[in-house]
C-alpha cells in the first residue's frame, strides 16, 4: 500500500469517526476483522495463483490494438477509463443476474453494514475472476502501464468513498450523481431489497446505469437496511461462515427475521470539552516532536521501506488510529482525561534514551525513544487511570519499531534446523556446513532473507491488531502476538519443506521465482491459521461492550499544559544534540594517510554502499586486500558492506564465526564472514574489527559506545573498522602483522610533530 493511499484511507476513516454526515453508528466487532481477512486472503490467492500482475504485463507488453495505434497518452488514458469502467458495469451486473456467479458476488452483499472495510469484501473466488479478467483484458487490448494505472486509482478511490459510512448533503450528492457513483447511488445497491439490490451497478461513472436502465434514484428509493434476507445472524459475521456462503446459499432459502438497526439511523459524535481540550494539546505536543525528531522519523520511514520484514509497518498508524477513533470510539468518549505531568518523566527517559542512542549511532535505540516520547505525551494528556486502561492499544505503537533483527540470527539457525528434520524425517542423504545444507547433490544456502522474519514480524503485528479487538487484557493481547509469531515460525517451516519436498520429488532444483510462489502459499496458509485461532479465542463480545470511565478530576494548572509543555521540552533538548559535530575526524584521516603513504598500492574509494566514508583499501598479498575506513562526527557507525561480495553476482553469506589471529606478541578478536557462490564450490572470506584509538574490538555495541564517547570528549580521536577481504583462507600471521603496523601508526598519532608532519600528506590524499 503506497503513501498516498494510507493517506486516503485515514482520512475516509475519521470522515466517518468525525463527519456531521455520517449516516450511522459504526457496526464493527467481527465485520471488520471479516472484510481485512477477506481483502488479505484475496490478495494472497491471487498472487499465489496468477503469474503476472495485470499492472506488470502492461508495463512489459509491446502487441495490441492500443498499442499500435499509438494514441497521444491522454487520449490512450481517457479510452482506457471508459472502456474498463463499462467492462466493470457488465461484469458487475453479470454476477448478479447469472446464479452460479451471485453464489460468489453474495458475499460482497452479505455485509449488515457499510463503510470502507466494505470496498474489501469480495470472496477469494471473485478476486481471482476479477485479476484474471482484468488480465486478459491487457493481454487483448495492450493497454500502456499508465493508463492502466488511471483507472485502477480511480476506480479504487471511488470504491472507498461509495462504500464510506457518509451521506453527503443533497445540494452536494445530486449534481455529483448525475455522473459520478456517490455514497448514496451505491447505499442502494446494497439494501436489503433484491429490487434495490439489482441496481446501479456502475463503479465510477452513473452513465451506463442510466443508459441500460438500471439506475435506481436514492432520493426516491430510501434504504431501510443493509445486507441480505439472509446471511445476517451475528453468528454469520466471522470470517469462516462468510467463507461458505457461496456453498450454502439456496435459492429461496429461509431465515428469521432481522431485528437489528436499521440503515438509516443516523448518530452523531458528542465530544466533550475535556477531550477537545486533550486533543488541542496532544495535537500541539506531537506536532512539535515531528519537527524536533523528523531525522529519526525519516529513517525510521526509510527501513519500512527498504527492508522486507518490516513493510507492515506502514499499518501500524491506521490500525492504531482506526481501534482508537472506530472500534472503541465510544468507550474511549466514556471515559474523562485527566491531563498530568507524569508524562514528562517518561519523556525524560526517553529524550536520555536518545541521546546516548544519537551520540553512539545506535538506530534502534532513537527508534525506541521516539515512540516513548509519544507514550509519553499520551500519559500526559490522557492522565494515568485513562491511559492505564487504554495501555493495550497505545502498545500498538511499539510495532513501528524494526526490533526484529535480533531475532535473525536465530530464525536462521532454525530453518537449517527445518532443512535439517526435513532430511531425517524421509531418511535423505544430508550434510550441514554452518549455513549451507546439503541434501543429496542439493545445495540450500540459507541466507537471511530465508530466516522467516517476514512471517514472524506479520503474523505478530496482525495478531497483536486482532487482540486489540477482542480482548480486554494486555497479558492476552501480548500472549496472542506472540502465538502469531510462533504461527509465522512454523509459516517458514511449511515454505521450507514445501521447497525441500518438490525439488527432491522433481529431482532438480527450482529457481527463486518458484520459491516466491511457495512462499505466498505458505504465508496463505499462515495467515489461515491465524484467523482460525483468533476466532476460536475470541470471547463472546470481546472487548466490546465493556464500556469504562475514569472518575473527573479537575486538573491543576500544570497538568492541564503537560502535554504542550512535553513538546517543548522534546524541542529544547532534541535540537542541541543534533547539532553536535559532524564531518572526519581528522587524527583518523591523518592515520589512515600516513599508513597508506608506506603500503604501495594503497587506494582512497568511496564504497557504492558507503556513500560519504574515506575507504583507503591497501593490497596486502594477491587474493588479500586490507580495507580501513573512517566514522564520520560523532557517529560511531562504519559499515562494513565494502568487505562482502555483491549478491547480485550470485554470493551468499554461509557463515559468521569468531577468528583469533595470534603471533608472539599479540592476539586479536575478528569478526569471519564467509561466502560462497550459487551453483559453484568457490568461498570468499571477510574479517574485520573496530578500533578505538588504540583499542580493538569485534564487539559492534562495544565499539559504539566507546565511539560515541569518545567523540564527546575528545573530538580529534581516531575510530572506525579495520578489516581484510580474501579468496583464501587468511593466513593468521599475516593479519596479525598488519593490524598490529596500523596500530603503531595510531599510538603515534597524538604526537604534535607527527600530526604536523601529516597535514600536507592527508591534503593530498583526502582530495584525490
Amino acid at each position: 500500500m503506497t503513501t498516498a493511499a494510507i493517506v486516503a484511507v485515514v482520512a475516509l476513516l475519521l470522515l466517518e469517526w468525525l463527519s456531521p454526515w455520517r449516516r450511522s453508528a459504526p457496526q464493527t466487532q467481527y465485520r471488520w476483522l471479516t472484510n481485512v481477512g477477506l481483502m488479505l486472503l484475496g490478495g494472497l490467492v491471487v498472487g499465489a495463483i496468477l503469474p503476472f500482475s495485470p499492472e506488470s504485463v502492461a508495463a512489459e507488453l509491446r502487441s495490441g490494438w492500443f498499442n499500435d495505434a499509438a494514441l497521444p497518452p491522454l487520449v490512450e488514458a481517457l479510452l482506457v477509463f471508459l472502456l474498463l469502467d463499462f467492462w466493470r458495469y457488465w461484469e458487475h451486473r453479470v454476477y448478479h443476474e447469472v446464479p452460479l456467479m451471485w453464489r460468489i458476488h453474495l458475499v460482497h452483499h452479505s455485509d449488515t453494514a457499510l463503510d470502507i472495510t466494505t470496498a474489501e469484501r469480495h470472496h477469494p473466488v471473485e478476486a481471482i475472476i476479477a485479476a484474471g479478467t482484468l488480465l486478459l483484458l491487457v493481454f487483448a487490448l495492450g493497454f500502456s502501464a499508465a493508463a492502466l494505472a488511471v483507472y485502477v486509482t480511480v476506480a479504487t478511490l471511488s470504491a472507498w468513498v461509495s462504500h464510506a459510512n457518509i451521506v453527503l448533503p443533497d445540494s452536494v450528492d445530486r449534481p455529483l450523481r448525475t455522473w459520478l457513483v456517490t455514497p448514496a447511488v451505491h447505499a442502494v445497491h446494497h439494501s436489503e431489497q433484491q429490487a434495490q439490490t439489482d441496481s446501479n451497478y456502475g463503479s465510477v461513472l452513473t452513465i451506463w446505469d442510466r443508459w441500460f436502465g438500471t439506475y435506481t434514484d436514492p432520493a426516491s428509493s430510501p434504504v431501510v437496511r443493509f445486507g441480505l434476507a439472509y446471511f445476517h445472524r451475528p453468528a454469520d459475521t466471522a470470517l469462516a461462515p462468510v467463507l461458505m456462503q457461496p456453498f450454502e446459499y439456496r435459492r429461496g432459502m429461509a431465515y428469521p427475521e432481522r431485528v437489528d438497526v436499521p440503515a438509516a439511523v443516523r448518530s452523531g459524535v458528542v465530544i466533550s470539552e475535556a477531550w477537545k481540550q486533550t486533543l488541542l494539546q496532544m495535537a500541539v505536543a506531537i506536532g512539535l516532536v515531528v519537527i524536533a525528531l523528523w531525522p529519526t522519523i525519516q529513517d525510521l520511514t526509510s527501513v519500512w521501506s527498504s527492508t522486507e520484514p518490516y513493510q507492515y509497518a506502514w499499518l501500524v498508524l491506521p490500525m492504531f488510529v482506526y481501534t482508537i477513533a472506530v472500534y472503541h470510539r465510544e468507550r474511549i468518549l466514556a471515559m474523562t482525561p485527566q491531563p498530568s505531568v507524569l508524562g514528562l518523566g517518561i519523556i525524560g527517559i526517553a529524550l536520555i534514551l536518545w541521546t546516548v542512542a544519537y551520540v553512539v549511532d545506535i538506530r534502534l535505540g532513537q527508534h525506541v525513544a521516539l515512540v516513548l516520547v509519544f507514550q509519553g505525551i499520551l500519559l500526559s494528556a490522557l492522565g494515568w487511570p485513562v491511559y492505564r486502561q487504554l495501555f493495550p492499544i497505545m502498545a500498538m505503537l511499539f510495532l513501528m519499531v524494526p526490533a526484529g533483527d535480533m531475532l535473525q540470527p536465530m530464525l536462521r539457525g532454525l530453518t537449517v534446523n527445518f532443512v535439517e528434520w526435513f532430511a531425517l524425517l524421509f531418511n535423505l542423504p544430508l550434510r550441514i556446513d554452518g549455513f549451507v545444507a546439503y541434501i543429496g547433490d542439493h545445495r540450500y544456502v540459507v541466507v537471511d532473507a530465508c530466516s522467516g522474519l517476514t512471517f514472524v514480524t506479520l503474523g505478530g503485528f496482525l495478531a497483536y491488531s486482532f487482540g486489540t479487538l477482542v480482548f480486554r487484557s494486555f497479558a492476552k493481547v501480548l500472549a496472542l502476538a506472540v502465538l502469531g509469531g510462533l504461527l509465522g515460525v512454523l509459516t517458514n517451516a511449511i515454505r521450507v519443506w514445501l521447497i525441500v519436498g518438490v525439488d527432491y520429488l522433481q529431482g532438480s532444483q527450482m529457481d527463486i521465482a518458484a520459491h516466491t510462489d511457495l512462499q505466498w502459499l505458505a504465508l496463505l496458509i499462515g495467515i489461515g491459521l491465524l484467523f482460525f485461532v483468533t476466532l476460536r479465542l475470541s470471547p463472546s463480545g470481546g472487548w466490546l461492550g465493556h464500556a469504562l470511565s475514569a472518575k473527573p478530576s479537575a486538573p491543576r494548572r500544570l497538568n492541564r499544559f503537560a502535554p504542550s509543555v512535553a513538546g517543548v521540552v522534546v524541542l529544547l533538548v532534541v535540537f542541541p544534540v543534533q547539532s553536535l559535530g559532524t564531518g572526519y575526524a581528522m587524527s583518523t584521516l591523518d592515520s589512515l594517510a600516513l599508513f597508506a603513504d608506506r603500503q604501495p598500492g594503497s587506494r582512497w574509494v568511496n564504497e557504492p554502499e558507503t556513500a560519504g566514508e574515506r575507504v583507503l583499501v591497501v593490497p596486502v598479498t594477491p587474493g588479500v586486500e586490507m580495507l580501513l575506513s573512517a566514522k564520520q562526527g560523532i557517529h560511531g557507525r562504519v559499515d562494513e558492506s565494502g568487505l562482502y561480495p555483491g549478491e547480485a553476482q550470485g554470493w551468499r553469506h554461509a557463515a559468521t564465526k569468531g577468528y583469533r589471529a595470534c603471533d608472539q606478541q599479540a592476539c586479536f578478536d575478528f569478526v569471519h564472514l564467509e561466502w560462497r557462490r550459487r551453483d559453484s564450490d568457490e568461498v570468499r572470506h571477510a574479517l574485520y574489527l573496530y578500533y578505538v584509538d588504540t583499542m580493538f574490538t569485534d564487539s559492534r555495541l562495544t565499539y559504539r559506545v566507546a565511539s560515541g564517547w569518545q567523540g564527546l570528549v575528545d573530538p580529534a580521536s581516531s575510530s572506525g573498522l579495520l578489516g581484510f577481504r580474501s579468496d583464501v583462507y587468511p593466513p593468521p600471521a599475516l593479519i596479525v602483522a598488519q593490524t598490529q603496523r596500523f596500530k603503531s601508526i595510531l599510538e603515534n598519532a597524538g604526537a604534535d610533530n607527527l600530526v604536523d608532519s601529516l597535514a600536507a600528506v592527508t591534503r593530498s590524499q583526502v582530495t584525490r
